[in-house]
């Protein structure tokens, strides 16, 4: 869907990169692992499948993450009562793209990890990117997980990863997903995104019954929105 034109826009916004690295460039791995589809949390074969779908630079989806994430761990991933599956949003562009890149180069192992820093450094890599010298980062951020500024630089160009993000756009559009971050329970989307409404949803599943009702959520709700989306 944004393949062509996004793929030109991370060339061209994340150009800059010719920077090195503060602190020294990493080892790097002695080899890159790409996560396959979707980077779950919890069984595989929980009763319970949960999908988040967000962006790091998306505020909303930082103070969720900031404030509901280490519940769910606790309560509902480290139990085994749910997969919880993260999907790549790219709302803000090329930066989504670096950032869910470098996610998809550290491996499952690392993905969330990667993605826990990147809510971390957030104002930090939205800052780089709207100054046009996104790389040097993009390369911070994947140095932490042993990426080397090369591999850094060939995950940002990993046609792979751009067509897995792209992917999930298309598939978010057609399912009516246009916000982040958005929450579907066992296939069931759940139009408000408080922690309170999205944990019902799971604690109904649990027990066999569908998700209840969910009122729309209104316009001005704090939500990142998909770039021409009206409020």
């Amino acid at each position: 869907m944004f393949l062509k034109s996004l793929a030109v826009a991370l060339a061209a916004t994340l150009a800059a990169g010719s920077l090195a690295a503060c602190g020294g460039p990493a080892p790097g791995r002695d080899k890159i692992v790409l996560v396959e589809g979707d980077a779950f949390k919890g069984p595989a074969d929980a009763k319970v499948t949960v999908i988040e779908y967000g962006s790091p630079t998306c505020p909303g989806c930082k103070n969720w993450h900031d404030q509901n994430w280490a519940e769910v761990k606790r309560d509902y991933i480290e139990t085994g009562k749910i997969k919880f599956i993260f999907r790549e949003f790219a709302i803000h562009g090329p930066i989504d793209f670096g950032i869910f890149s470098v996610a998809r180069c550290a491996g499952q192992e690392d993905f969330f990890e990667v993605l826990d820093e990147a809510f971390l450094r957030q104002q930090e890599l939205v800052k780089a990117a709207e100054s046009g010298d996104a790389m040097p980062a993009l390369r911070l951020l994947g140095a932490k997980f042993n990426l080397s500024e090369e591999q850094v630089n060939s995950c940002v160009d990993e046609k792979a990863n751009i067509r897995r993000i792209n992917d999930v756009g298309t598939d978010a559009t057609q399912k009516g997903i246009n916000s982040t971050p958005t929450f579907v329970v066992n296939n069931v989307k759940i139009a408000d995104s408080n922690w309170s409404a999205v944990k019902i949803a799971i604690d109904a599943a649990l027990a066999g019954e569908a998700p209840p009702a969910q009122p729309v959520a209104p316009a001005g709700d704090g939500h990142e929105h998909a770039p021409g989306e009206q409020h």
